[in-house]
């Protein structure tokens, strides 16, 4: 039976104008939920891929601007373009990926990975049916400017290099192995029904994805912030992006 290294998680509070905010969370192994009673699954295991066709689900429709022939829904690697975000390590160091969408179990096998949201440099939104408030997802091989722009009232927004320094044991800008990614949730004061997705380069990887309706808390001072756990390293082979 596969065990998970865990690393830290952190949480803190980002101030998108005077009077609202994102409280956002972020851990490279340990999987988060939405804060919430009611969750919508953003479900594209049934989609073909690669695609950039409008794809419609339970509670939520995706659409897709620029984001290239063989970005969108997509599956496995593909050199230069995407990789499979990581969920998590093995005890021998081997990384695992989701094998389907938000709360799927774990495998080591790309082949029986699941799929997944690949920007290129495109955008990708995500629309709900019904308001939310919370938003969970495995970010893949973060890389600085990578943003989620919520579209609230607000205009809030949470950018890869934010998730960056949350993330406890981050190693590096866009690595695509073990201690690259991060499970994330982000929290609004104000709801929202579109999220978008976008990237300064190639590209943001999104996996797992779920909204939820959440009470939003009150933001955390950042010299508050929580680190729970003691990080555990796992051993990943680096496959780093050529440049485009």
């Amino acid at each position: 039976m596969k065990k998970l290294l865990l690393a830290g998680v952190a949480s803190i509070g980002f101030a998108a104008s005077a009077n609202a905010s994102v409280v956002a969370s972020a851990s490279l192994f340990s999987p988060l939920q939405p804060a919430g009673a009611t969750t919508t699954l953003v479900a594209i295991q049934g989609a073909s891929t690669p695609t950039q066709n409008t794809f419609n689900g339970a509670g939520f429709s995706i659409t897709f601007n620029n984001t290239g022939a063989d970005e969108g829904i997509v599956q496995g690697q593909a050199d230069i373009r995407h990789a499979i975000p990581t969920a998590g390590v093995t005890a021998s160091g081997q990384e695992t990926f989701l094998s389907g969408d938000f709360g799927s179990a774990q495998t080591t096998s790309e082949a029986g990975s699941g799929k997944y949201l690949s920007t290129g440099l495109g955008t990708i939104t995500i629309t709900f049916s019904a308001p939310q408030t919370s938003l969970a997802l495995l970010w893949g091989s973060i890389d600085a400017s990578n943003r989620i722009s919520f579209g609230d009232a607000a205009n809030d927004s949470l950018t890869g290099s934010q998730v960056q320094a949350l993330a406890a044991g981050f190693t590096q800008n866009g690595f695509q192995g073990p201690r690259g990614s991060a499970y994330v949730t982000a929290t609004t004061d104000t709801s929202f029904t579109t999220v978008t997705l976008s990237s300064g380069v190639v590209s943001f990887e999104a996996a797992g994805i779920a909204g939820s309706n959440a009470s939003f808390n009150a933001v955390p001072e950042p010299a508050s912030f929580a680190l729970l756990g003691a990080g555990l390293v796992g051993a990943g082979m680096l496959r780093r992006r050529k440049s485009v």
